[in-house]
């Protein structure tokens, strides 16, 4: 796997180089690196990677990667990553992200806003249909910033899942109803209606992992993002939707909220049932 190695020291300047999503007991090694290839039908990255502490030297690497990783990312990406072993000795890249010290300081101050709202709210009470959807600012599937002042004059669905979500009436069949949705909208003529799913695992649900779990669910991703990012900006936006969430072993147990926001970001509909139905939200949307 090794192709040459290089002196990498500093690599990354000042980079950011917030790893504020591990966990130190997680498998494998921090690595920082700029990516110097895409290899898509190899489902691979060439990164040049900073040195790994007690481990390798900087050096430049081809790395095993998932398939929604060769769609994110480009090269001159500057990206923090954990480096794990194949089965058969290869290296592979999970949870990688980029690292943009620009937009990382401009998603911060909006999710510090969000911060402030949830703040707002006691213990058990959550915004609900006639309150203003609270600001956000997440990475979707192409690991562009998404935020609810993009949506302005824009009505968008939004719910919560997670991609390692085995319970068949949880995640699966919500993600399946928001599809349909987004396809019965389509049929009506609803141009405008976005939608948004908030990863409840932004340990885990990198970009690129919710890239192909949408490209397996055959989402059209113009109009429907996948969003994950710092794991406090989704507590506090878990936390105004009163969502229950408890990480047991390598799974989450979590409850559900699905809403439907106009153009001017008020709550118009909203439910906690895994039985809501799509034509009720698209009733209610076709209203708007």
């Amino acid at each position: 796997m090794l192709l040459v190695a290089v002196a990498t020291a500093g690599l990354l300047g000042c980079a950011q180089k917030n790893e504020s999503q591990e966990d130190e007991n997680e498998e494998g090694h921090a690595l920082l690196g700029v990516i110097q290839a895409v290899d898509e039908e190899g489902l691979t990255l060439t990164v040049a990677h900073e040195e790994i502490p007690d481990f390798m030297p900087p050096m430049t690497m081809v790395f095993r990667v998932g398939p929604g990783d060769v769609q994110v990312f480009k090269e001159g990406d500057q990206i923090r990553a954990r480096m794990i072993r194949d089965e058969d000795g290869g290296f592979r890249l999970i949870k990688i992200w980029k690292i943009d010290d620009k937009a990382a300081s401009e998603m911060r101050k909006v999710n510090e806003r969000l911060a402030k709202e949830a703040e707002k709210l006691a213990s058990g009470y959550y915004l609900a249909e006639g309150d203003t959807f609270p600001e956000f600012a997440l990475l979707d599937q192409y690991g562009n910033t998404v935020t609810p002042a993009q949506y302005e004059g824009k009505p968008f669905m939004l719910n919560f899942i997670f991609t390692r979500c085995t319970d068949g009436e949880m995640c699966p069949l919500s993600t399946s109803k928001m599809a349909s949705l987004q396809k019965m909208a389509a049929d009506a003529g609803l141009e405008k209606l976005e939608f948004i799913s908030v990863s409840l695992d932004p340990q885990y649900d990198s970009p690129g992992v919710l890239r192909a779990y949408a490209d397996a669910y055959g989402i059209d991703g113009k109009n429907f993002k996948f969003v994950t990012g710092e794991r406090e900006a989704v507590r506090q936006l878990i936390k105004t939707m009163a969502l229950t969430r408890i990480e047991a072993d390598d799974d989450i147990i979590h409850s559900l909220a699905t809403v439907l926001v106009d153009g001017d970001r008020k709550i118009v509909m909203r439910s906690t049932k895994k039985t809501w139905e799509p034509a009720a939200f698209l009733e209610a949307a076709k209203a708007l």
